[in-house]
């Protein structure tokens, strides 16, 4: 028998039929085995005690902490096209929402300019847990405090331990949006923001998560400047880094995260760039003639949105295939539509604009999934060779000719400021080479900041001028170390993380969580291990189901009394 037959004869069997006292039997079996499984948790020191009465002793793991599911997707702030770009919240934002709500009060969601003072009060629940939550003004209110810190404090710390440095990168950044009421932006979109703080209309953010020891602030320099063009953004872009020092992994992590943060403006940034390494000083090097700026227009960046390449790959289909209509009802298949998810199941891995696998199986799957497209196979009988043929050669193209675009843009750049072409770290120079050119750059890169701070009080001067560095003209990338972050931002605030530090936490708010609020927690937690045992046994364990069964009961029951009270 396959093991699906026993899934489904395992399911389908009949149920046994329970009166009273075999309810009562398993009800006090389960708290036989609950005590056990407790016993072993504290002999491991997962388990924090406190004596409530002299009749007995309250234990509060880390594990009845109630669950946030730990999502960049269902944290981020969606807005649909219909209605304006309403904003939808998913139901993993709403939650995590609710309990900052309960944390911050009136300072949630009110944008950047209330992080500090958020950060302060969650530092200070660190600092002295009781105190903290004692300043609520009611039981319940002061419950209602303490669980939802200890929800933040544990979600924090899943983010940073579970997860590696890129995947914690996305969710933190999710996370901290939701903090500050902050609207994601999507990737490519020529901004060097991560998201907006108090919404659409409010501050831009680059978030920066890194290890203490090897911080690099850094970027496009082009995407920058393209922000600090922006007037409806105030031409600011805030930098927060976030510095963790930490040690051990998983269960076994604890340290902290260290808050900083900086603004780069129109007046600024030229004297934060100027004093870095020449790689970076090299951004701001302008083209000077003397003391004046060269009389010339800049051509304009290539900036490939997915919008824009979507558009050039639709041109190259219909040029490829010299029909219109058949163009229409092969890019009616999202698998020929360039950028979408299944388009990118069939494209190269490599970095940078995808293009169709060229190979024997590559022109298989497409033959088949043309072979799948209504009214193809009718129309085309005798196969799709040349179709297949055309719809790779489309998105060769567009690879071609984004390449044309960016070597006409740096050719039209290097006959407008050719002074700016021997301002350049050379990959692999070493010694005197490279101490020479860094000294030339450095030097360049003072007159240029001189030249440019002259220019403070004209906006539109300091404007012109940013779009003739060489960084910008030349799509380059900044970069701000950590003593360099150091001279640029004092630490707003420190949260401890790990299991270590939520467990100090807990001792000191036990108390509050009275004996039904404990009871609820130490109900779920049974109610999941019971479920997930029921689940895996393929339904057919009767015990675990029926302890699942009394768990919710006893759930039911101890909220309505804790309700009541």
């Amino acid at each position: 028998m396959s093991d699906f037959d026993k899934l489904v004869e395992g399911f389908m069997k009949p149920r046994k039929t329970m009166d009273f006292a075999g309810l009562v039997d398993l009800v006090e079996e389960v708290l036989e085995v609950e005590s056990t499984r407790l016993t072993e948790k504290i002999s491991k020191g997962k388990v924090l005690t406190e004596k409530a009465s002299p009749a007995g002793t309250n234990s509060f793991t880390i594990s009845m902490i109630p669950d946030i599911e730990v999502s960049e997707l269902g944290w981020s702030d969606v807005r649909t096209p219909e209605g304006g770009g309403a904003a939808v919240k998913s139901r993993e934002r709403q939650l995590l929402e609710s309990y900052l709500q309960n944390i911050l009060g009136a300072e949630s969601g009110r944008g950047l300019e209330t992080l500090p003072e958020q950060l302060r009060r969650l530092s200070s629940f660190y600092d002295n847990p009781k105190a903290f939550v004692d300043q609520a003004p009611s039981r319940p209110q002061r419950i209602q405090q303490a669980i939802s810190l200890l929800v933040f404090y544990k979600t924090l710390t899943k983010i940073i331990a579970n997860f590696n440095a890129s995947s914690a990168g996305f969710s933190f950044e999710s996370f901290l949006a939701t903090l500050l009421d902050g609207v994601q932006v999507p990737a490519n979109t020529g901004t060097i923001a991560d998201f907006y703080a108090g919404g659409t209309n409010g501050v831009p953010v680059s978030l920066k998560l890194y290890n203490e020891k090897s911080v690099e602030v850094g970027g496009s320099f082009a995407d920058l400047v393209g922000d600090l063009l922006n007037d409806s953004k105030n031409n600011t872009m805030t930098y927060l880094v976030v510095m963790k020092n930490l040690r051990g992994d998983m269960e076994n992590l604890t340290g902290n995260l260290t808050f900083y943060q900086f603004d780069f403006n129109l007046d600024n940034i030229f004297d934060i760039i100027e004093d870095t390494k020449a790689a970076s000083q090299q951004c701001i090097i302008l083209p000077l003639e003397g003391e004046a700026l060269p009389d010339v227009e800049v051509p304009d960046r290539v900036r490939m949105t997915p919008e824009k390449l979507s558009d050039m790959f639709a041109d190259n289909m219909r040029q490829a295939l010299g029909n219109d209509e058949l163009a229409g009802l092969v890019m009616g298949s999202p698998y020929f539509q360039y950028g979408t998810d299944e388009m990118l199941q069939l494209s190269t891995t490599a970095p940078g604009v995808k293009s169709y696998k060229k190979t024997k199986a590559a022109k298989g799957n497409i033959d088949q999934l043309l072979r799948g497209i209504p009214g193809m196979e009718e129309r085309y009988a005798q196969g799709f060779p040349e179709i297949i043929d055309a719809v790779i050669g489309a998105s060769q193209k567009l690879k071609q000719d984004i390449e044309a675009l960016k070597q006409q843009r740096k050719s039209q750049v290097g006959q407008l400021v050719p002074a700016l072409s021997q301002y350049r770290v050379a990959k692999g120079s070493k010694g005197a080479v490279r101490a020479k050119t860094a000294a030339a750059i450095g030097d360049a890169a003072k007159r240029s900041q001189e030249y440019y701070n002259r220019l403070k009080g004209d906006r539109e001067a300091q404007k012109a001028a940013l779009r003739k560095t060489n960084g910008y003209l030349n799509e380059m990338q900044f970069s701000i170390n950590r003593s360099e972050v150091l001279k640029l931002a004092k630490p707003m605030a420190s949260l401890e993380v790990g299991a270590a530090a939520i467990q100090k936490m807990l001792s000191e708010v036990t108390r509050e969580l009275n004996t039904e609020v404990f009871g609820i927690f130490q109900a779920l937690e049974s109610l999941s291990d019971n479920l997930n045992g029921f689940f895996a046994s393929g339904l057919a364990d009767d015990n675990k189901a029926t302890d699942a069964i009394a768990d919710a009961q006893n759930i039911e029951t101890r909220t309505e009394k804790a309700k009541s009270n």
